[in-house]
């Protein structure tokens, strides 16, 4: 089983990345997730680079009663399909019981649940289909097209004048580990994707979801490559 996460902060301009990455057997179902982040400040701030910046930030206020009954209903609603192994006929359904599985997590730290985004799912599911077809596992395209650019061109950020904080997780897998259940256990077992998942600024999201592996990752195993987009907008 192999993982790869990134992570990237743009801050007027100016951005910092880090990576790590492996791999596994061939003959092994593989389950690959990888995760990214841009972020432009308000107006009216700086922003900072570092996450463990933001982890310092001061405790959370107790949530409102109307908050807390969302999230408990959230956890008590049962994610359907997360066993789905994707093919051409259920990718609504896979994508859906992802973004359940992601939401439930949110709720467990006390996050409210993200909701789905068209622009952040035309960005998603383009992203998973161009990885299958150009045979690539990576956030930035072979074209130089990056997360932050391919959602810019959905139209999701109004205004060069607004604030935003846009994120991507990406993974693939084969056999079992390409169901959502397992893609979503991949992104919480990782620091860098689970951050995304947490992040408490984010609103939107989508995911996309191709029903195939990269060719030369996949090596002929049945598989699927998953993106998950986050953001918000701030005017």
């Amino acid at each position: 089983m192999h993982s790869c996460a990134k992570q990237t902060r743009t801050h007027r301009g100016s951005h910092k990345r880090r990576g790590a990455g492996g791999h596994s057997s061939r003959l092994q179902p593989r389950a690959h997730p990888s995760s990214h982040r841009s972020l432009r400040p308000h107006s009216h701030g700086h922003g900072h680079s570092s996450d463990a910046r933001r982890v310092a930030a001061q405790k959370a206020p107790q949530p409102a009663p109307s908050t807390a009954a969302l999230l408990a209903s959230v956890l008590a609603t049962a994610c359907q399909n997360t066993e789905l192994t994707p093919n051409a006929a259920n990718l609504q359904a896979v994508a859906a019981a992802t973004l359940c599985l992601v939401n439930q997590e949110r709720a467990r730290h006390g996050e409210l649940p993200l909701r789905l985004n068209a622009q952040l799912e035309e960005a998603a599911e383009e992203h998973s289909q161009e990885m299958v077809s150009q045979d690539y596992f990576a956030h930035i395209a072979p074209s130089g097209l990056t997360p932050l650019e391919r959602v810019r061109e959905t139209g999701y950020i109004p205004s060069p004048h607004d604030g935003y904080t846009i994120g991507e997780n990406i993974a693939w897998g084969t056999l079992e580990l390409s169901t959502p259940k397992a893609i979503v256990a991949a992104w919480i077992a990782s620091p860098e994707h689970l951050a995304n998942i947490l992040e408490a600024d984010y609103r939107d999201t989508a995911v996309g979801v191709a029903p195939a592996a990269p060719p030369s990752l996949g090596h002929g195993q049945q598989g699927a490559v998953y993106t998950q987009e986050f953001g918000v907008i701030v005017g």
